[in-house]
């Protein structure tokens, strides 16, 4: 699919290295979060959706090279004069830094509009972490704080950071997002408001990559598309058409009773808040005030895209016992032509596996179109991704 000319230069221009192009993709989406600062909103009525967004990039070692990936889109930002902040750093310093980036923008009728928009980056989301649970509940207050947000300190008084917009995009190897650490930061509610994003694979080798011109006529383009998003400012609107195709797709989200917790507080908050965020950034980056029906449907393909692998990042981190279970079963059915009857399954692993763990282990296998259950002479089979018609 085609994500608008914004993401398809920022493709071009990252192609020719190893790094997933989908965790491109994301960097992409968080550069755009960054550069619409606090300025661009969407009307709920009850409330204000405001794009920043907070972006996890996971994989084993080497895979996501994760301060170059992320550095492309953060030196974007830094050329295009916008405010980030990178490193580990404790809660403290990125108050101070966020209350130093206050800036003034004049919107279109004249009113003054003082805001601390800011992007994070952080290489190693477990540094970031470190200082505990405080700096989890700090991120978790920031994701949509709307107005002021105040901070009392023992020494130095009060800090206020007016109109804050925190921006977020970090990187962690599988192994330490482990099902403690997991655990940890869902009882606050910091994983639902994160998009994981996980490769365990490059895709490809690229022993000497270099910038191609037409590579870097996409990179200028993206540059240009920041300049010119920081004069947007006002509410994104949303057209019936998209609205009526947004509101038929949020009736049939319907979340499993048997879903992972921490897959289903994340799922609840894409349906409400992810995909339209990312849809009005997607407008956004075509310098259009209101989300059309393609932005909507390029937002959810993302997303489509994103979750076949997101339910592995919890099974395979920390070493997770159910991780191994998934090349076991694929090749129980490659050893069967592809088609296995599901019951032979279950009687293969029902030792290891109670219920709840196989029907887990099988939605993700589902989820990354790795296998899918059929029903085939009254029976049902599990059947090879490469057989499904």
């Amino acid at each position: 699919m085609n994500y608008g000319p914004f993401l398809e230069n920022y493709k071009i221009f990252s192609s020719g290295n190893e790094t997933p192009e989908l965790c491109h993709i994301w960097c992409a989406i968080s550069t755009l979060a960054g550069a619409v600062e606090k300025r661009l909103w969407i009307d709920r009525d009850y409330f204000r959706i405001y794009l920043n967004l907070y972006i996890l990039l996971i994989g084993p070692p080497g895979v996501i090279a994760k301060s170059t990936s992320m550095g492309l889109g953060l030196k974007m930002l830094k050329e295009t004069g916008y405010n980030v902040l990178e490193d580990s750093v404790l809660k403290e310093r990125i108050i101070e830094e966020m209350c130093a980036f206050e800036k003034d923008f004049v919107s279109p009728d004249g009113e003054p509009f003082r805001h601390a928009s800011m992007t994070f980056v952080a290489d190693e989301l477990n540094s970031l972490l470190a200082s505990g649970v405080d700096m989890v509940k700090f991120l978790v207050a920031m994701f949509n704080k709307d107005e002021t947000y105040f901070y009392k300190t023992k020494n130095s008084g009060v800090y206020e950071i007016n109109y804050p917009h925190f921006n977020l995009m970090a990187a962690a190897v599988d192994k330490w997002f482990g099902a403690a650490i997991a655990n940890d930061m869902t009882a606050t509610g910091f994983l639902a408001r994160c998009i994981t994003v996980y490769e365990d694979k490059k895709r490809g080798k690229f022993p000497h990559p270099k910038l191609k011109p037409h590579q870097e006529a996409a990179r200028s383009k993206c540059i240009d598309a920041l300049f010119a998003i920081s004069q947007l400012y006002g509410k994104m609107n949303m057209t019936d058409e998209a609205d009526k195709f947004y509101n038929v797709w949020y009736e049939k989200q319907d979340i499993s009773p048997a879903e992972d917790y921490r897959m289903a507080g994340y799922l609840e908050r894409r349906t409400k808040v992810h995909v339209l965020k990312v849809a009005a950034l997607l407008a956004a980056s075509a310098l259009r005030m209101a989300i059309g029906i393609d932005d909507i449907k390029r937002s959810i393909a993302i997303f489509a895209e994103t979750e076949k692998k997101m339910r592995l990042a919890f099974l395979v981190a920390g070493a997770n016992k159910l991780a191994v279970f998934i090349p076991r079963i694929l090749a129980i059915v490659n050893e069967n032509d592809g088609v296995v009857p599901l019951r032979d399954v279950v009687a293969a692993v029902h030792t290891d596996l109670d219920p709840d763990q196989f029907k887990s282990v099988l939605k993700t296998m589902e989820s990354m179109e790795m296998v899918a259950s059929k029903s085939v002479e009254g029976k049902t089979h599990l059947i090879a991704w490469r057989k499904v018609k």
